[in-house]
């Protein structure tokens, strides 16, 4: 992913890019000019519209483009979540609309270039691909061929990598100007510097509503008008009862057949996985020539040691290097490697050449290699060549089901005609649950049989759908009961117990308001805990970014706190209760002491106000040029039709 992000994002204008596009809403109704006929084009930067001929100068924007930035942010959410977002999904968070956002930002970079006259040669670009670490070879300088890799793997074309390469060079030129040292005045930095790095110490009392325990009954009457008032916290949600018929490669699994040779192929080609290789401690001498290593290896078997017989002939004290215990695959492929795993115990009776040299080994020990047997590991092989042939097995039995379903429509047909089950849901709301609050839809696809039954009219079928997960289904919404606002009698137990909890709320919360006005009248918080039963806290140093939970102190209490003057105290709304929180000791910053602290935050801030520089310039080139976009060519580009 790192690589990834690396390859995709432009060194000076990649991280302000992403951080500093401007609103969608920039570019103003007006010049959302509504154009006909079959253009690819879905916006323009600068330049003149002629009726009838088209445009004069400026950088067109196509839809292909667009497109293809839209699809690039998908695979980009896969990859971080593992799971691939539909477009119709995508397009509801309005990636289709950063996508153009995106697209049209670099043709206003594109634009200024040619405005300004900023050209950039092959060479500089050539010279900044090559400077990049991630296209560096085993040698350390620059590899086509991972870098074509690389570029594949990603997903983007070398034209389009060049032309951003490109753009992000002259980007450095056209935003050269902005310089982040010291554009944050010292007495700015300061004053932000003193108010993120105080810390103050909270005193704490939790006041739940619980503390409320003698709350009545409603009369009849009080009864009634709290659920005329509130009758939307009481409507009984939509039901729907649904059948489905699912399939998934657990069902076909007893379908797929694997041979005995097959088995046995497969514990083969997996020996490493069931066992563990050989092993040699190995210790060995260089010599530049075959007749050199013949004389070292003549001198050892004349008695003498390695390192001996490497001194003698080599005329070098530190000639023998110990490998110490390798296996075969940490030698380099090749002579190397198989002669080292080749040879006998002790010195190797013929020296190994390679394209380092000759090669006299010394084999101290070989711990020979291990393999489970076969039949020990039998069962999980075939277990697990099923598992790899059971998605085709499936496929076929969703294309034959599929087919079935186009020519009888009738999902309970089909599935009797394959022997699959149908499985029928009665009444579940759009979570699944039942009226009880059971959840009755479990197991897999079970989110997305909910959806399909509360995306499908009554009486009516879905179409064959996918799971993220391959799983596959079709759902028939049997009966739907619509949301309703029940009669009081139906849920006058609910009634009665929201009834009081919101009495109990109003009780707590006055003897909340009663505590605060002992406390900052000068009272004693921890006597004032006491009275209550309740337990006063004292919370660790916090900043204004900061929690203690578990002393009471969330971060809208940590807000508050900040608020407020020594000894003033102020009480924070809970779902089920109330914090009282009273500021103890207040920790001003030392910014003597928190010197190097001190710079770094002033040269994120010099960052910052550089980055609402950039955002400014962008503003004002995109004002200058202007941006005029297609709606209608953009809205058919992302119709549900060609997102098919």
């Amino acid at each position: 992913m790192n690589r990834f992000k690396k390859l995709a994002s432009y060194l000076v204008m990649g991280t302000l890019m992403t951080m500093l596009i401007i609103s969608f809403g920039l570019w103003g109704i007006g010049d959302m000019l509504k154009m006909g006929g079959r253009s690819t084009e879905v916006a323009h930067v600068g330049g003149m519209h002629i009726p009838l001929y088209g445009w004069l100068g400026g950088t067109s924007v196509s839809v292909e483009e667009v497109r293809d930035r839209f699809n690039r942010q998908i695979e980009q959410i896969q990859r971080q979540t593992g799971q691939r977002p539909e477009p119709e999904q995508a397009m509801r968070y309005g990636l289709h609309i950063r996508a153009l956002e995106d697209v049209v930002q670099r043709a206003v970079i594109d634009n200024a270039m040619q405005q300004y006259g900023l050209v950039v040669s092959d060479s500089e670009v050539q010279a900044e691909i090559a400077r990049n670490p991630t296209f560096q070879g085993t040698g350390g300088g620059f590899d086509p061929a991972k870098y074509r890799a690389l570029l594949q793997q990603a997903r983007i074309p070398e034209a389009a990598y060049v032309a951003d390469i490109r753009r992000q060079i002259a980007s450095t030129q056209l935003f050269g100007t902005v310089r982040t040292e010291g554009l944050a005045p010292i007495s700015l930095r300061d004053d932000i510097f003193k108010m993120e790095s105080e810390k103050r110490v909270a005193e704490t009392v939790y006041v739940p509503d619980a503390i409320i325990v003698d709350v009545p009954k409603p009369t009849a009457e009080q009864l009634g008008t709290y659920f005329e008032a509130n009758k939307a916290k009481f409507q009984i949600p939509e039901y729907r009862a649904f059948s489905y018929v699912l399939m998934t490669v657990d069902d076909v699994m007893g379908q797929v057949a694997v041979t005995p040779e097959q088995v046995k192929q497969e514990y083969e080609a997996r020996a490493a996985e069931f066992g563990s290789p050989e092993k040699r401690d190995v210790d060995q001498a260089m010599a530049d020539s075959e007749d050199k290593a013949k004389k070292i290896i003549e001198a050892a078997k004349a008695g003498k040691s390695l390192e001996d017989a490497a001194k003698e002939v080599l005329g070098n004290a530190d000639g023998v290097i110990k490998l110490g215990p390798v296996l075969k695959k940490d030698l380099p492929a090749g002579a190397l490697a198989d002669g080292v795993f080749a040879a006998p115990q002790g010195i190797a009776p013929e020296p190994i050449k390679s394209a380092l040299g000759w090669h006299v080994v010394r084999i101290n020990n070989i711990e020979a290699g291990k393999a489970t047997p076969f039949e020990q590991v039998k069962e999980k092989i075939e277990t697990d060549l099923k598992a790899q042939l059971a998605p085709d097995v499936l496929i076929k039995l969703v294309t034959d089901f599929e087919r079935s379903l186009g020519k009888t429509q009738s999902m309970v047909a089909s599935a009797q005609e394959f022997n699959l089950k149908v499985h029928t849901v009665e009444g579940v709301d759009a979570r699944g649950q039942d009226a009880s609050g059971k959840q009755v839809v479990i197991g897999p696809a079970a989110s997305e049989l909910v959806q399909a039954a509360f995306s499908t009219r009554e009486s009516s079928e879905s179409q064959l759908l996918e799971t993220p997960k391959g799983e596959y289904f079709v759902v028939r919404t049997d009966r739907v009961a619509p949301a309703r606002v029940p009669a009081l009698s139906e849920v006058e137990a609910k009634v009665v117990d929201a009834w009081q909890a919101e009495e109990r709320r109003k009780l707590a919360d006055q003897k909340v308001k009663e505590a605060l006005e002992k406390a900052n009248s000068g009272g004693d918080l921890g006597a004032i805990a006491k009275d209550f039963g309740l337990e006063l806290r004292t919370t660790k140093p916090v900043t204004r970014y900061e929690a203690d939970t578990g002393n009471y102190l969330t971060q809208q209490a940590v807000q508050e706190l900040f608020k407020l003057a020594i000894g003033k105290a102020q009480s924070v709304r809970s779902a089920e209760g109330s914090v009282i929180v009273r500021p103890k000791e207040i920790q001003a910053a030392d910014l003597a002491k928190d010197k190097d602290a001190l710079d770094r935050f002033g040269k994120q801030l010099d960052t910052m106000i550089a980055n609402d520089l950039v955002t400014q310039l962008l503003g004002a080139l995109r004002g200058k040029y202007g941006v005029t976009v297609n709606e209608q060519v953009f809205a058919a580009a992302f119709s549900p039709q060609q997102q098919q």
